[in-house]
C-alpha cells in the first residue's frame, strides 16, 4: 500500500516546549480563585503594571535567582505569562 502524503510546506510548526506551557498554565491555575478571577487577564488590565511586575522578575532572574516561592524556575514562568498578559493587553484593548 502506498503511504499517503500531507502537505505541510509554509504551515506553521509549532516549535514549544510544551511542558514550559504546562508550567505557564499551573502558575496561572495556582493564582485563579484565591488572588484573580478566571480569565482576569482578558479584561483591560494597567500596563504599566504588568510591565513592573515583569522587571521585578527580570531583577530576580538576572541575579541568578529562578525560583519564586520555592517552586523552580517560577520566575521565568511568570515572566512569561506577564509577557503573554502584555501582548494580550496591546492586541486587544490599545487599539
Amino acid at each position: 500500500m502506498q503511504e499517503g502524503i500531507k502537505e505541510e510546506q509554509g504551515k506553521l510548526f509549532y516549535e514549544l516546549d510544551f511542558r514550559f506551557i504546562e508550567a505557564m498554565a499551573k502558575r496561572m491555575s495556582e493564582n485563579k480563585g484565591s488572588k484573580y478571577p478566571a480569565w482576569n487577564w482578558k479584561k483591560p488590565i494597567d500596563i504599566e503594571g504588568l510591565s513592573q511586575a515583569n522587571f521585578r522578575h527580570t531583577i530576580e532572574v538576572m541575579d541568578g535567582n529562578y525560583s519564586d516561592e520555592d517552586k523552580e524556575f517560577d520566575h521565568v514562568v511568570a515572566l512569561a505569562c506577564n509577557a503573554m498578559m502584555i501582548w494580550y493587553q496591546l492586541k486587544h484593548h490599545n487599539k
